[in-house]
């Protein structure tokens, strides 16, 4: 099969890359901070680099390209370090997902027919674990696989995401709702009552292990409101997190503007509440 002008371009420009990264290892003229690089100590610029390339969505293409770039960069760090050990190399990483890619899409290049996306997803989870059943080495459980290093709401999402592919979910949206509701009561409950008796509202002696587990089952079942609803929990909160932080910014530039030379902490509530009131008539008509 002949090559596209574009793959060819790209070829080329992987190529010089990659000899770009072993110059940067090389222990001849290389560069001290690359050489010192482990796969350990690269995991949190992994992280970091993939954080920057989800924040540069939407912003454009020129900052996407660039982001992109600086993570393939930590890939390819990975790979040379790996191949320096005689472990793995960049090639094999490539023609790995290559591989598993033909594999799970047998709709596009095997005969298989699907109906459409829900049917993709159940022969992919299908797929997934005819792989683990012929690979003593690899975990055979449907929730396996989930990266530790994962935010944890995103994580419930995508537990439910796993579940539902194999129709362990909620019916409806209502029934997760309700299912929220229960939580939430429960939660509440297990709060320390007002008079200060060492009860919970509930009637039972207090106990803060369960305010911690009834509060973690209330996140998890709200992820999966919001999964049944269309949106990434994690995402609804970056955004309300984006929200506060432009709110308070106005209040400080309020703050200052009627309170000169007069620091936040020495404002009573009520006049912190007025000045919240007001820059949220200044960011936003949602409430």
């Amino acid at each position: 099969m002949s090559q596209s002008p574009s793959n060819q371009s790209a070829a080329e420009a992987l190529s010089k890359f990659l000899d770009v990264i072993a110059q940067l290892r090389s222990p001849s003229g290389g560069c001290p901070w690359d050489l010192k690089q482990t796969f350990e100590s690269l995991r949190s610029c992994l992280i970091e680099e993939s954080y920057e390339v989800s924040d540069a969505v939407g912003t454009g293409d020129v900052a996407v390209c660039e982001e992109l770039g600086d993570l393939l960069s930590i890939v390819a760090l990975y790979a040379r370090i790996a191949e320096e050990g005689n472990r793995f190399t960049f090639a094999s990483i490539l023609e790995g997902i290559t591989a598993k890619l033909i594999r799970r899409h047998p709709h596009v290049f095997a005969d298989v027919e699907v109906s459409g996306e829900e049917e993709v997803l159940k022969n992919w989870e299908t797929i997934k674990h005819q792989e683990r059943a012929g690979d003593p080495g690899k975990g055979k459980g449907l929730l396996d696989g989930l990266p530790r290093s994962m935010p944890a709401l995103h994580k419930s999402h995508e537990i439910g995401v796993r579940c539902a592919r194999v129709g362990f979910d909620w019916k409806t949206t209502d029934g997760v709702a309700e299912k929220v509701q229960e939580e939430l009561q429960e939660f509440l409950l297990e709060l320390p009552d007002t008079t200060g008796s060492g009860l919970n509202r509930g009637g039972k002696p207090f106990n803060k292990e369960l305010v911690f587990e009834e509060f973690g089952d209330l996140l998890f079942t709200l992820a999966q409101e919001s999964r049944h609803l269309g949106f990434n929990a994690e995402e609804a909160l970056v955004a309300a997190n984006a929200k506060f932080l432009g709110r308070f910014k106005a209040l400080e530039q309020i703050a200052t503007q009627e309170h000169p030379n007069t620091s936040l902490n020495t404002l009573t509530v009520e006049q912190l509440e007025a000045l919240w009131q007001k820059a949220k008539n200044q960011t936003s008509k949602v409430s």
